[in-house]
């Protein structure tokens, strides 16, 4: 489209979301619903990383829940989240700085956006470099799995027009209501408190090789072959 339809681009601007037809409002529609879908509770087919903030998919432990370990789990997990957040807060200013200098257009602003998108699939699909900070075992047990919209979307900011503001208000409602549900309900996002974040629970697509190979179901596999 950047080389070959550079008009589909025109929904950026303003309302002219609702003036024309583009290949981007399929690309919208996909995003707004993927939103929804962290939003609000689901109970199958969405991943456990991402729907863990809700009531349905808490499984208490049998045993007493440590809650000053669990207090200091949050509290640690939560200081590397935001180091996270400043150094992406720090790349969004640098796009910004060249938005505003007119290095890049809002074309360009949106194909970083649509960069970011790709690599938060290969950050859960393939490695994410997140994890080297934030020293989490997998996206299942993962402090930011909600941030993936919040963080794509925000090179969007400097855009305007109905396109870019209705992606970054909503991303920022679904980052909203995961930072108050980690607040309100902690013991849903510790494995340890949390039997379904467990990785010999685990039923997640998602799960990395590695977690696999921690469940016991998986050893008795392995001696078979």
């Amino acid at each position: 489209m950047c080389f070959a339809y550079r008009e589909g681009f025109a929904i950026l601007d303003g309302w002219n979301f609702f003036k024309k037809l583009s290949p981007l409002h399929l690309l919208w529609l996909v995003w707004v619903l993927d939103m929804i879908l962290q939003i609000f509770p689901i109970k199958n087919k969405v991943p456990l990383g991402s729907q863990k903030l809700f009531a349905n998919r808490f499984r208490p432990i049998r045993d007493k829940i440590n809650y000053e370990a669990l207090k200091n789990y949050i509290v640690s997990i939560t200081k590397a989240a935001y180091k996270v957040f400043l150094i992406w807060c720090a790349l969004i200013a640098a796009i910004g700085v060249l938005y505003y200098t007119s290095v890049i257009d809002k074309i360009q602003l949106f194909m970083i956006s649509v960069f970011f998108y790709v690599c938060d699939l290969i950050c859960v699909l393939v490695w994410c470099p997140f994890r080297l900070i934030m020293k989490n075992r997998c996206c299942t047990t993962c402090r930011i799995f909600n941030w993936d919209h919040l963080m794509m979307f925000s090179p969007l900011i400097f855009m305007g027009g109905f396109f870019a503001t209705s992606l970054v208000v909503m991303s920022a409602a679904a980052w909203l209501v995961w930072e108050l549900c980690v607040m309100m309900y902690p013991e849903r996002f510790w494995d340890h408190s949390n039997a379904a974040l467990q990785c010999s629970q685990c039923t997640d697509k998602l799960c990395t090789q590695y977690c696999r190979k921690l469940r016991p179901n998986n050893g008795a596999e392995a001696k078979i072959h």
